[in-house]
């Protein structure tokens, strides 16, 4: 048992001895991560999102899509510090906002408190609020954070970030500089669909606790077999996953997804909330 609690999670007990020894044999997020890949047909989603006037973006439903499995399927929504598991005590996806859609435009990474019962209509208002804060000229707190860090000397930097993970490890690291950090948390979602540019995988980071991170390539027509084994050409999108698989087992993260993939190809599941 750890001698302190964190701020942002549970220990998560009564684990198989297998599930308890991963962390210590697989150290690092870099050496447990699995890479997924998931085509989803947008035949009926697309076709949604024109019968309500554009109210909803593509991402929006992606975004709350994750929301809705993580709800569920809340094994997903664990992370590993300290060479212990922890369940994560809220839903929080964090995305890039890119301030400028040109090549001197910068980017910022914003993360958003989702409820596990949020419906697309309200988690939609959370996402806008938050590209709006994002996009605004007024500096982030992270960001004001990584301005005044990189104007120290180099060994000065060097020495905070061993002195954080020290200080995580033990589960001593202030809440207040968890909450605003946007790599504690849930997953990371990356909408580079949105540049035109297709999907690529993504590393997990080292600082932090995200499990997940998605990239969101864009739309174009792709061949989709059906259950009958006919080819059609639809419109899909491919999302590739990086996943920490100390967090859960394959078969859990595979039937995980699956839920995933039904509610973007379904967004009318997400109108009201989860039973």
């Amino acid at each position: 048992m750890p001698l302190f609690r964190r701020p942002d999670g549970k220990l998560v007990q009564h684990l198989p001895p297998m599930r308890r020894l991963l962390p210590h044999l697989m150290k690092s997020r870099s050496e447990s991560v699995v890479y997924f890949e998931q085509v989803i047909d947008l035949s009926g989603t697309l076709g949604y999102l024109a019968g309500r006037g554009q109210a909803f973006s593509l991402f929006q439903v992606i975004l709350c899509a994750a929301v809705r499995t993580l709800a569920l399927r809340p094994r997903l929504n664990q992370f590993v510090v300290g060479r212990r598991l922890y369940l994560r005590n809220s839903i929080e996806l964090s995305f890039v906002v890119k301030k400028a859609f040109s090549d001197e435009g910068g980017m910022t990474m914003v993360k958003v408190a989702f409820e596990s019962d949020d419906t697309l209509e309200r988690a939609a208002r959370r996402v806008d609020q938050a590209i709006g804060v994002g996009r605004d000229e007024k500096p982030t707190s992270s960001e004001k954070e990584m301005s005044l860090v990189t104007r120290l000397p180099r060994f000065l930097v060097r020495f905070l970030v061993w002195g954080q993970r020290a200080l995580d490890y033990f589960n001593l690291l202030p809440a207040g500089l968890i909450r605003p950090d946007p790599l504690y948390t849930s997953a990371v979602l990356a909408n580079v669909g949105s540049l035109g540019i297709d999907s690529a995988y993504h590393h997990l980071y080292e600082h932090g606790t995200a499990s997940l991170f998605a990239v969101i390539g864009r739309v174009q027509k792709t061949p989709i077999v059906n259950e009958r084994g006919e080819v059609s050409v639809r419109d899909a999108v491919s999302i590739k996953l990086s996943f920490d698989e100390r967090v859960a087992d394959g078969f859990y993260c595979a039937r995980s997804l699956e839920l995933f993939r039904a509610f973007i190809e379904d967004p009318e599941l997400l109108e009201r909330p989860p039973e």
